[in-house]
């Protein structure tokens, strides 16, 4: 009986007891913790969590400032694991700021709230990360305490200065790149501040003057942090008297509304003159490249003799030009090496249009419009049949239609210089490569030309005037519905009379004005213009561009589509810039091209058909 008692439970006492304690602290709610590698890993039900949810940063006068995010998954059962060293980051917005590990640093280079987003495999966690930029810069003749100066002193309501530019409620592209702001001044002062503000951005610039006027330009990079940093953009200027600070007027702030994405494609222009010999001739600015001036294309410097009507296709690859004015030898260049594709005395015409795939190109020479190929500028087939002296093409974005200008009298008459134009359209048939029957839609009331089809086909803009359509002073934007219908002017636009209100034409993409769910469509309009500039350019009659939105649903509602017109502020203010011409794509000069296994001369960048 002992042996058996003894040796019986001996066994089973060891098989147990472990089982026991796992029961116990089971019990206790202290579960045995899984493998560290399968616990980290994103699992079916877990969420990733990114602390602080909301990041308020302020960078004040470009000293950068940091917040560091924890990043952590998060299981269905509660627990949690820091995550952050294993996340990539992305941010809504590149320009407010970077990330280097979990670490954000903002320096200034945008402002406003930004969505940043850790991904960690398919999870994604999100923190919202809003930027203030205050800033301080002491200008050209400020003395060094110039903002304390302001502050104290008093406003006296009586010595207020004049804002002359920017135009209050003007609509203007996020990227515009830079604000120039003029003013006029009664009252002797010697010591201004400009500033722009709005929700998240208050920069102020001090700089001297004296006399009646002034202006003073924001930099790129303050124009963009502060488009980026609302919906509007406030201006002010002050002015004080450095020797007696006690007093200082306010100018009535002028309000610059911003459209809710950056304006696209690239402009090219012709500059007639410009000053102490300067090269003159075809110039262009890439809207992706804000702030940067204007850059030669085709100029005296390329060409060797005077360059002027020009047209692009919309790939930017092939650009027309004319040597030497009205009626002289063109040519097409390959616009990414500047080479004439047909030598000089060999082809002859005005105005050009390319169709939207550049397959075709229509000329203008003597009120006949010749049929072209695309590829090389040779004639290839019967003219347009127009029914009478016609000039200015324009086809339409969609493919389908010509615009042009037709005029009855055709004794002793060049494209450019005619009374009582007509705009006609014509179908084209892109496929078959035929025309069909034109027809007037735009007639009377004066002298009709220059027409330009909307990107949506919808639109027709075109000049009218009292004059000859050669630099006609009483010129002015009309626009009408494709068919004709619906004929306005475009009076915020064009401001008042006699401002030589010529050459409209449309930027390629449509944009959108306005609070989510209030979006208005638009699209951008340029001219070429003989008004004033703030007080930098008064009575001196030089042409510049300038640009407005254009509302399509405003015009259907039969009330005016645009808003106050601003300077394209590339362009250099001493030239004579006419003809924007537009293209989606700013072809780099002086890129290889591959064609056929040969390279042609370039810099770098390889194409292949």
């Amino acid at each position: 009986m002992s042996t058996r008692t003894s040796l019986a439970p001996s066994t089973p006492v060891r098989l147990l007891a472990p089982l026991a304690v796992a029961l116990a602290l089971a019990a206790c709610g202290n579960p045995a913790p899984p493998d560290d590698e399968e616990t980290m890993d994103p699992q079916p039900g877990d969420v990733l969590e990114v602390v602080p949810s909301l990041a308020r940063l302020e960078v004040i006068n470009n000293a950068a400032a940091s917040q560091t995010f924890t990043v952590e998954l998060v299981k269905p059962s509660g627990n949690r694991f820091d995550v952050s060293s294993r996340v990539r980051w992305t941010l809504g917005d590149p320009l407010i700021g970077s990330f280097a590990g979990s670490v954000f640093t903002a320096r200034g280079g945008s402002a406003g709230v930004s969505l940043a987003s850790a991904q960690l495999e398919t999870l994604t966690g999100t923190a919202s990360i809003e930027v203030f930029v205050k800033g301080v810069r002491v200008g050209p003749g400020a003395p060094p305490n110039a903002p304390d100066l302001f502050v104290a002193g008093t406003l006296d309501p009586a010595q207020s200065p004049e804002i002359a530019y920017p135009p209050d409620q003007a609509i203007v592209p996020r990227n515009l790149g830079d604000l120039e702001v003029h003013w006029r001044d009664a009252f002797s002062h010697d010591l201004f501040e400009i500033s722009m503000l709005n929700d998240h951005v208050d920069l102020k610039v001090y700089v001297g003057g004296t006399g009646a006027t002034g202006w003073s330009a924001f930099q790129t990079a303050e124009w963009y942090a502060a488009s980026m940093g609302g919906r509007e953009i406030t201006v002010n200027v002050r002015a004080t008297r450095v020797a007696s600070p006690a007093t200082f007027g306010a100018a009535t702030p002028r309000v610059l509304k911003l459209t809710n994405n950056d304006l696209e494609g690239g402009l090219y222009y012709w500059a007639a003159t410009a000053a102490g010999g300067a090269p003159y001739g075809i110039f262009r600015h890439d809207f992706g490249n804000p702030g940067s001036p204007a850059e030669p294309v085709y100029t005296t410097t390329e060409a060797g003799r005077c360059v002027a009507c020009h047209a692009l296709s919309r790939d930017g690859e092939r650009m027309t030009v004319v040597w030497d004015g009205g009626d002289g030898s063109s040519t097409m260049l390959d616009v990414s090496t500047r080479t004439p594709m047909i030598p000089v005395g060999q082809q002859y015409w005005n105005f050009a249009t390319y169709s939207p795939d550049g397959s075709r190109l229509v000329t203008s020479r003597q009120g006949t419009l010749t049929v072209r190929d695309g590829a090389t500028g040779l004639p290839m087939g019967p003219a347009v049949p127009a029914g009478g002296f016609s000039t200015h093409p324009d086809f339409s974005p969609l493919g389908n239609l010509l615009a042009f200008t037709r005029t009855a009298s055709t004794a002793g008459n060049p494209d450019w210089y005619f009374q009582g134009g007509q705009i006609m359209t014509i179908p084209y048939d892109p496929v078959a490569g035929t025309w069909g029957t034109p027809t007037p839609i735009i007639t009377g009331n004066g002298n009709n030309y220059y027409p330009s089809i909307s990107p949506d086909g919808r639109w027709v803009m075109f000049n009218r005037s009292t004059e000859d359509a050669y630099d006609d002073n009483s010129a002015e934007l009309w626009v009408a519905r494709i068919d004709g219908t619906d004929a306005r002017k475009l009076d915020l636009a064009n401001v008042q009379a006699g401002m030589t209100n010529s050459w409209p034409r449309w930027a390629p993409f449509r944009s959108t004005w306005g609070p989510p769910g209030q979006e208005e469509e638009l699209y951008w309009i340029t001219w070429s213009t003989k008004r004033d500039y703030g007080v930098r350019l008064v009575g001196v009659r030089r042409p510049q561009l300038w640009m407005s939105p254009f509302f399509p649903g405003r015009a259907a509602a039969a009330t005016d589509p645009t808003a106050p017109a601003f300077r394209l502020p590339f362009q250099d203010i001493l030239s004579n810039n006419h003809i924007a011409q537009w293209t989606e794509v700013v072809v780099p000069i002086g890129r290889i091209k591959v064609t056929g296994g040969k390279a042609e001369a370039g810099s770098g960048e390889v194409q292949r058909p």
